[in-house]
């Protein structure tokens, strides 16, 4: 039996598409639970703003001296080049505390005015991280602090569903010809 499961998944994995290296899909399709966070207007926002476009999600925050800026550059470069109008890039800070929408909308309009920029109750943000499989900590540093997190850019679908997910090193060339491909 488990000779005959082994030849199906070759199979079955020769006659697909073939898929980006740095696109990681997840093996079932997830709903995202409600949440209520803040875009960089103030306005309130919930999971509903996820529906009817591709969406390229991020964690991440304004301060990020590295990840972050070059991150938010190469998804500025892929939005330049999907075809398809149905498509958002969201940055989804994970320091509620220095991020104000105001932050916000100065540090996503730098890289692109079509961008958008949420954040939170710290609650809210960590439930969303969790459904996401994103990992982020305050550390101190000096007299202050910095956020770990994780680099990867989620990618979910027109129904508000995470599918999947790219990883470092992010490639321009993979996220475009997938989304492109998606229609």
């Amino acid at each position: 039996m488990y000779q005959v499961m082994v030849l199906v998944l070759v199979f079955l994995v020769g006659c697909s598409e073939q898929l980006p290296e740095s696109y990681q899909p997840l093996p079932k399709v997830s709903a995202i639970s409600e949440f209520s966070l803040y875009d960089q207007n103030a306005q309130t926002i919930s999971n509903n703003e996820l529906k009817g476009h591709w969406t390229l999600l991020f964690f991440g925050y304004t301060f990020c001296p590295d990840v972050c800026p070059t991150t938010l550059a190469e998804l500025n470069k892929v939005a330049a080049k999907v075809e398809n109008d149905a498509f958002q890039v969201v940055l989804v800070s994970v320091d509620p505390e220095r991020d104000s929408p105001k932050q916000l909308k100065d540090y996503i309009n730098y890289f692109n005015p079509k961008f958008q920029a949420w954040s939170g109750e710290i609650s809210q943000i960590e439930s969303l991280a969790r459904q996401l499989h994103i990992f982020f900590q305050k550390q101190p540093f000096e007299d202050s602090y910095l956020m770990d997190h994780s680099s990867q850019v989620v990618l979910i679908n027109p129904k508000g569903e995470y599918v999947g997910f790219f990883t470092a090193p992010l490639s321009t060339a993979d996220k475009v010809s997938y989304i492109n491909a998606q229609g």
